[in-house]
Order: C-alpha cells, then structure tokens, then sequence
C-alpha cells in the first residue's frame, strides 16, 4: 500500500513533509482528508479502522477519481497491483510523492479456494495469474518479490 500525496499539501505536516520520509505507518496518516475509490474492497475496512480521524471523500468513478487527483492536493493511495490496472492513469510525477506504507495492516493477503473436481479448468488461469503477479511492482515489505501460491 502505497499513499501519494500533492507535494503542496500541508495537512498536520506529513505531506508536507514527504519527501524527508521513505515510508509511514498507518497511524501517521491520522487526521488526514483523503480522496478513495468507493470499491476498495477490503482495503476499505483496513484504511476506515486503522486511519484515526481520517476523512474518505469516496469516488465511484476511476474517470472523476482521477480528476481530483490531478488537480487537488488531496492524499490517494495505490498498491502494486494498481499498476497492473488498465483504467489507472497515475498523476503526473511532478505533483506527487508515493510513499510506501509500512506494517502488518499495510498488506493484504489474497486467497482462492478452487474446488478439487475444478482445479484443471481454473489452472491456465491460476498459471497466467502466477505469471503475471511476478511481474508486478514489489513492496518494501515483501523483500523484493511478488508471491503468489
């Protein structure tokens, strides 16, 4: 999990100060306005419960989503598999810090559970997935390497 904020944004010093951090826990965020896609799926319950005080303007659309970020100073976060994402247009580096998030909340761990009489047809697709989830950006915290099992 990643937050990236407009290198202009002052809330309570955090963003402000981006660039003198490689990386936040969860609770340095408390207090801050953010702009998030309304389905987030379980992120949303991570970020709701772990982000003291925080403020979701929540977006359904990834198009008026990427508007505000482009034009606001407003946090957003992103993970590594957002770049993998077709729809995403990432803002403009020159308006924005990404730092990585660290901490057990900050990381998501994903199952599949596939029926025994299932697992030859849904194993091309468990294949590709493998394939492609190797390829995807790393985090700091998972030591340079994409799992998936």
């Amino acid at each position: 999990m990643y937050a990236n904020c407009g290198s202009s944004t002052h809330q309570k010093g955090v963003c402000s100060q981006a660039t003198s951090f490689r990386a936040w826990w969860l609770t340095d965020l408390a207090g801050l306005s953010f702009v998030v896609l309304d389905d987030i799926g379980a992120w949303k319950d991570v970020i709701g419960k772990e982000i003291e005080d925080a403020h979701f303007m929540c977006q359904d659309e990834r198009d008026a989503m990427d508007e505000i970020t482009r034009y606001s100073s407003f946090p957003y976060f992103t993970t590594n598999v957002t770049a993998a994402d077709p729809s995403y247009h990432p803002v403009p580096a020159n308006n924005r810090v990404e730092r990585s998030i660290k901490g057990p909340k900050a990381e998501l761990t994903i199952y599949v559970t596939v029926k025994r009489q299932r697992q030859t047809q849904v194993q091309p697709l468990v294949d590709r997935l493998k394939a492609v989830w190797a390829k995807l950006p790393t985090t700091p915290t998972t030591g340079g390497t994409n799992v998936l099992k």
